[in-house]
């Protein structure tokens, strides 16, 4: 619990005023996790972001839809927040510019349906269907310096070329893919934009290996497919799915 103290007084002197105050502090920072939870943190089919994913055990629970505990935390929350501020200011000022928030299909096979929101189309001519796919990324010091070096996670990667693809899905021409990473604990200036090269290529392959997945879990089931997929050094969802694991169990003793 966040640290709440009124100035000037001691503790020991807080009067009934102060502590009726003190209690109304405490109720507005406890209800703020609450709005840590979206629509987007409910949901359990595999998402665009999630296709790279470095643990691939987790990539095939997301397609097999294995329910998991639904939390959330205060930077991806951030993140949320410097989303939506930069959706609606873009829109207010530059309308003609860029495309914000644009549902994307990417792709469909057997029950899997791809689809998601890319967070910025920057056009470049063509009448506004040519165009530079952008992706915020609001970050700490430790990955603006990985951004900063060229260095980017391969989820990152797929994730913008599958953006990319998406938005072939739908007439453009996308000529560039970008990573615009905001610092979370600095000024703007110390922003980076890493940009790639459009490769469908890498978009499709992604794509293949998912459907290589839903074609063995057809086979096998997908336990057998999710217990044989190779586990991330670290990953924050597959403790949210052992947590769920575990109070499966714990329900039924």
């Amino acid at each position: 619990m966040a640290k709440i103290t009124i100035l000037g007084v001691e503790e020991a002197d807080y009067d009934g005023k102060d502590q009726i105050a003190l209690a109304s502090a405490q109720t507005w920072i406890a209800r703020i996790p609450e709005l840590f939870v979206t629509e987007r943190s409910k949901q359990i089919e595999i998402g665009i972001s999630e296709v790279g994913m470095d643990c691939r055990k987790c990539v095939a629970r997301k397609l097999a839809k294995t329910p998991r505990d639904i939390d959330g935390a205060w930077f991806p929350f951030i993140g949320t927040a410097v989303h939506d501020a930069l959706e609606r200011g873009f829109n207010e000022r530059y309308p003609l510019d860029y495309k914000l928030e644009e549902r994307l299909f990417v792709h469909e096979y057997k029950d899997l349906k791809l689809t998601g929101s890319c967070d910025m189309m920057a056009f470049t001519g063509d009448a506004g269907w040519s165009g530079i796919v952008n992706d915020w990324k609001v970050v700490g010091d430790s990955a603006l310096a990985e951004a900063r070096r060229g260095k980017i996670k391969e989820q990152y990667r797929i994730q913008a070329m599958l953006y990319g693809y998406g938005w072939e899905q739908k007439g453009y021409k996308v000529s560039h893919v970008s990573l615009t990473f905001l610092p979370r604990d600095a000024k703007l200036e110390e922003a980076q934009v890493v940009m790639l090269r459009y490769d469908q290529q890498i978009a499709t392959e992604a794509l293949a290996q998912l459907e290589s997945l839903i074609d063995a879990a057809e086979l096998v089931g997908w336990d057998k497919v999710i217990e044989k997929q190779p586990k991330a050094s670290f990953c924050f969802s597959c403790r949210r799915y052992d947590q769920t694991n575990h109070s499966d169990v714990e329900s039924m003793i």
